[in-house]
């Protein structure tokens, strides 16, 4: 309908000032000279819309003019009531996120809020994988607080093999995959947030670098995290009970064995630790005995927690 194609140019007007007529008939799956009659149909219904030629130009709507909330659709409610509660608390922002829905349902109609309600009552999104809870990030808020401020932070970090580095990064960006939280760095790097003991937020700006893509540098990083060898090769015997639970657990490492005998990879020690050890006694390493080792003294560390 052309009042949804009317409205949805106002948001998308106030969301990208000066935007290219190309752009949002694109946007909009329209023409141009669409685009361009819908601009002259706003202006003529008062809405303060205007054109801008030149390099820099575009469509624009007054910076003072703001559409209101009431004819957002139910659908749209529905979708904002998805959100990722989870991760917003590991930001520190549950409670913005709250409030922010309740603005949004005390402004909008009532299909808006129908469709809040939907969507809280009819869809949960649960982003952390099976058999794990979410990693402990006491230090996220900080991260994520320098990032929004531009600054440098000295950290205090453990990689995958056990070893701590002090250092000093220039924050770029944050992504949640699967529940873990992960510092893109300007370099660029990747940091597993759970794996930073200490962070201090330093006086001096991060340089991060102009026109910094973050979905573009997390795609080139993660396809290095996913095509990383995993030349640590681990055999162990599931108890019979367990085999097929074992199995489907630890199906991203197997690469071979058969009933109860498992012949898994990995990239390191640590990684198998944090894999096999959720299982507890469910699955046997018998080689190598590095990994036997690690799992006894994370075991007996477990132990100790509780004795």
């Amino acid at each position: 309908m052309r009042g949804d194609r009317l409205l949805s140019l106002v948001l998308l007007l106030q969301a990208r000032p000066g935007a290219a007529a190309p752009d949002l008939a694109e946007r909009l799956g329209v023409s141009v000279r669409t685009v361009l009659r819908d601009v002259e149909a706003l202006s003529g219904a008062g809405i303060p819309v205007y054109t801008e030629r030149g390099r820099n130009g575009g469509i624009r709507l007054l910076d003072t003019y703001r559409a209101g909330l009431a004819h957002l659709s139910r659908a749209e409610g529905a979708g904002l009531a998805v959100g990722q509660a989870r991760l917003a608390g590991d930001l520190g922002l549950g409670d913005a996120l709250d409030t922010a829905l309740e603005k949004l349902t005390g402004a909008g109609g009532g299909a808006l809020r129908g469709g809040l309600a939907d969507g809280r009552s009819h869809v949960l999104v649960d982003v952390d994988p099976w058999m794990r809870s979410g990693e402990p990030v006491p230090h996220l808020p900080a991260i994520h607080e320098a990032l929004l401020r531009g600054r440098r932070i000295e950290v205090v970090y453990r990689d995958s093999e056990g070893d701590r580095t002090s250092r000093t990064v220039d924050p770029a960006g944050l992504v949640a995959k699967a529940g873990v939280w992960y510092l893109v760095t300007a370099e660029p790097a990747l940091l597993r947030v759970a794996r930073v003991e200490s962070c201090t937020v330093r006086p001096e700006p991060a340089a991060r670098p102009d026109g910094f893509d973050l979905p573009a540098t997390w795609a080139a990083l993660r396809t290095g995290v996913e095509s990383r060898p995993r030349d640590l090769h681990v055999v162990a015997e599931a108890h019979p009970a367990a085999a097929a639970l074992a199995r489907r657990v630890l199906a991203r490492h197997l690469t071979g064995g058969s009933g109860t005998r498992l012949e898994l990879s990995f990239h390191g020690v640590e990684h198998a630790v944090g894999s096999l050890l959720g299982l507890g006694a469910r699955v046997e390493v018998h080689s190598p005995a590095p990994v036997r080792a690690a799992l006894r003294e994370a075991a007996l560390a477990v132990a100790a927690l509780y004795s």
